[in-house]
This record gives C-alpha cells, structure tokens and sequence, in this order.
C-alpha cells in the first residue's frame, strides 16, 4: 500500500476546528467552525453529514480545493466509524508530507 494515495500539491491539515486566513475548507456536516469566512475557498463533502455522500465527493473535492491558491487544505472531522474509517485514511494519504 502506498503511504501517500492521492496526493494535491496543497498540504492538508486533519481535524480542523478552526480555520485560519488562507486555507480552503474541506467541511463535513451542518457545523460551522470558526474562521470560515476567512476561508479561500469551502466544499462540504456532506452537509447532511452522509458517509456515502462523502466518500463520493472526496477526491474531486480535494482536486478542486487544490487548484484555489490556498496554502493549506483544512479539513474537519469526519467520523471513524463505518465508511468514515475508510474517508480518514484516504485524508491521511492525502496529508502525508511529499518531498
């Protein structure tokens, strides 16, 4: 298995509770966390906060997020149960740092 799975060129920071000026948003759910309005750019992979919903739109997301100019994805929270397991370890393929 590879350590890095899809990779964006942007760095991605895990459970985001907060965002600061210059990141782009990867949100999960109907909460809003502090700061998102500073955000360079917002996808929500689910505001109902559907795991199957999720897991669809998470690479194409993360593509898009990509091409915003920001100099961090910040993503938040996604559940660790069920198909949630399976989203967090393509985020963390995703975060791994690159040379």
């Amino acid at each position: 298995m590879l350590t890095s799975h899809y990779a964006p060129r942007t760095k991605v920071r895990l459970n985001a509770e907060r965002i600061a000026t210059g990141e782009a948003l990867l949100a999960f759910g109907p909460a809003a966390v502090p700061g998102v309005d500073a955000a360079t750019a917002v996808l929500n992979l689910s505001v109902r906060g559907d795991l199957n919903e999720a897991a669809a739109n998470l690479f194409g997301y993360l593509r898009s997020l990509d091409t915003k100019g920001a100099h961090t994805i910040a993503a938040m929270p996604v559940p660790h149960h069920g198909l949630g397991e399976a989203i967090n370890d393509r985020l963390r393929r995703a975060a791994v740092e690159r040379k």
